[in-house]
């Protein structure tokens, strides 16, 4: 994971742990999950039209990830995730989805739902990333909900709607569900990524994420194609 700190050490600008703070973030993702192991299998993951996308709509490689927004080690990915897609733009389409550790994260949830509840304002992958780069602001207090709203309100976002959304049945099925799909596929924690339908090993480097890409790319040019 090493490649990993000095990745981040060169992204300085919004979003900056410090050498520190990634430690803990990396000592915490090895004590609260299971690292993300490598599998053969294709898994037949569901891409519905309400999930939120990320790079070439229609790429011809397709990185799912399941993330947690209270869970240090997707903060400590989270940059390098966002480079992979722009390195990748052209191929490769991201796909993001719920995984709340709400047995160890009592703000997982309502984190998951501020999102959701922003993207029903057009505005879940704005708020996304200010739940990743503030998440040592909201998720560790007991005023986690007042800090969200006041997000919502820097997105300019309708906050009476917003409110509602959070604490609608919509919100929450949508949630359910994808914990629902992560469980089914035995997800081992956060974050975890499939790549075409395969459960990778969590990149240990920019360099790293993007070999799988190409290789991912490459194998779809030569796969068969298949009569409809």
């Amino acid at each position: 994971m090493k490649n990993v700190q000095n990745y981040l050490k060169k992204t300085e600008g919004k979003f900056v742990f410090g050498v520190i703070a990634v430690v803990i973030a990396l000592f915490a993702y090895y004590f609260y999950a299971s690292p993300s192991s490598a599998s053969d299998t294709v898994e037949d993951i569901s891409i519905v039209k309400t999930d939120h996308v990320r790079g070439a709509v229609n790429g011809t490689v397709t990185l799912v990830g399941f993330g947690d927004y209270q869970c240090p080690a997707c903060a400590v990915y989270e940059p390098l995730v966002k480079q992979v897609i722009e390195d990748n733009k052209t191929v490769l389409k991201f796909v993001f989805k719920n995984f709340p550790l709400t047995q160890i994260h009592d703000n997982a949830l309502i984190g998951a739902k501020a999102a959701e509840a922003a993207g029903m304002q057009g505005k879940f992958w704005e708020m996304h990333d200010m739940l990743y780069e503030k998440q040592r602001e909201w998720s560790l207090g007991m005023n986690a909900r007042d800090i969200l709203m006041s997000y919502a309100s820097a997105l300019k976002l309708d906050t009476k709607k917003f409110s509602e959304d959070m604490n609608s049945k919509a919100v929450e099925d949508k949630i359910f569900a994808e914990m629902k799909e992560a469980i089914k596929l035995g997800v081992p924690g956060t974050p975890t990524f499939f790549l075409n339908g395969k459960r990778i090993e969590s990149p240990s480097s920019l360099e790293a994420f993007d070999k799988l890409i190409l290789e991912a790319a490459e194998a779809s040019k030569s796969a068969p194609v298949t009569a409809q």
